[in-house]
């Protein structure tokens, strides 16, 4: 999904997804530079004892990400089909050394900015917190962009088409905040957070396309909309590593009230729940399991419908009332290095509660993982993946899953 979708970014809601700034990404992109950057300069001594292990003698970014403090310019790369590919660039400050912490990520500060080749582009910022040795963690951000998209339509209702929707753009303003707590020293974490959407929403019609827009159930062809919700969380996290797991499980159960006294247009609730689980089958294969739903209620903007998310999907193309989704993933470590990945699953909107009229719909595809950070367990590469529609690319930081 535009840049968030490379990491896998938690959804608050479709137009959240594609503005809201994700600091694990930064990450990513900040070892896809490092890598360029080694290519360039390989002949400086001190980038070969910054970026060498010299256990194998092969690139390695563990130094690096632990020793070094300070702004870091991580260039961002888009691979969302749903907006098409593009570029930005994002200053990052990690705020303590990653060797110093006795468990989870470091606090990060960031500011991004980008664009794609479609016309969409994005600019925030925000703050990642571990605090009281990961005992709490908080996420805050704001941001405004121009997303020029496609609108296809609840799955299975007349008048949708499956492969070519109605192009649209909006522009919005996103804000976040959001606090979880670590409970009796469990894997178990509760939290509640509170975000807010801003939209301007204007769909581009063809004449031939009004009698299509008509079956949309949309309040007209320019309109504004604004959603705020309050959501309680319950989470579990058992993983054995929070880049590259391959053992443990994490879970997740949401509950997301839109509702006027929250500064919200329109009265709804969002429930959700998703499952990871990494099982190591031996010492070279990792089998990862992944199971998503989400149910919505009440009177939602055509943009907080839940929709399929999986490689290989276009954001918004199956929307429904309920969606349900379940992914396999198999990783083959056939160096110490190197990773081969196999994945597929399979996704299912329904509405108005009719079963029938929706569609199951498929995505399958293969990657290749890098072992970028040995003494993180951290690997990064790329995903081809293949919808029923559509093939696309993707850039992978650690596990291409995240509860959503």
């Amino acid at each position: 999904m535009m840049f968030v979708n490379l990491i896998d970014i938690n959804i608050r809601m479709i137009v959240t997804k594609k503005i809201q700034f994700n600091f694990f990404l930064t990450i990513k992109i900040f070892f896809i530079a490092s890598l360029l950057m080694y290519s360039m300069m390989s002949t400086a001594s001190w980038l070969g004892d910054a970026f060498i292990d010299p256990s194998d003698g092969h690139l390695d970014m563990s130094n690096w990400l632990l020793e070094k403090e300070g702004f870091l310019p991580v260039p961002i790369i888009i691979t969302e089909p749903a907006v098409g590919y593009g570029a930005g660039m994002a200053m990052v400050y990690f705020h303590n050394k990653m060797g110093n912490k006795k468990a989870g990520p470091p606090s990060v500060s960031a500011l991004a900015g980008g664009a794609t080749d479609n016309g969409s582009w994005f600019v925030g910022g925000g703050h990642m917190g571990i605090w009281d040795d990961d005992n709490i963690r908080y996420t805050g951000g704001i941001g405004t962009g121009l997303i020029k998209m496609e609108y296809y339509g609840l799955s299975g209702v007349n008048g949708r088409n499956k492969n070519r929707g109605i192009t649209f753009e909006t522009n919005a303003v996103f804000f976040l905040q959001e606090i979880q707590f670590r409970l009796w020293k469990s894997h178990f974490f509760t939290g509640v957070s509170y975000t807010f959407v801003d939209t301007s929403n204007r769909f581009k019609l063809s004449p031939a396309e009004l009698p299509r827009f008509g079956a949309l159930n949309l309040p007209g062809v320019n309109f504004d909309s604004q959603s705020a919700a309050v959501s309680l969380m319950l989470n579990y996290d058992s993983r054995d590593n929070i880049f590259t797991p391959s053992k443990g499980i994490a879970a997740q159960i949401k509950v997301m009230n839109f509702n006027e006294a929250w500064a919200s247009d329109s009265n709804f609730n969002k429930y959700s729940a998703s499952l990871l689980s990494y099982t190591p089958l031996n010492d070279v294969l990792v089998l990862g399991l992944r199971a998503d739903a989400k149910i919505i209620d009440g009177a939602v903007p055509f943009y907080s419908y839940p929709f399929i998310d999986m490689r290989g999907i276009k954001a918004l193309q199956f929307q429904g009332d309920k969606t349900i989704l379940g992914e396999v993933e198999l990783r083959w470590a056939f160096t110490p290095r190197w990773v081969l990945v196999g994945f597929g699953g399979a996704g299912k909107a329904y509405n108005d509660n009719i079963k029938g009229n929706s569609d199951v719909i498929y995505s399958k595809g293969l990657g290749v993982r890098y072992l970028i950070a040995s003494k993180l367990g951290l690997q990064m590469g790329l995903d081809l993946a293949k919808g029923p529609y559509d093939t696309a690319i993707y850039i992978q930081f650690g596990s291409s899953w995240s509860l959503k």
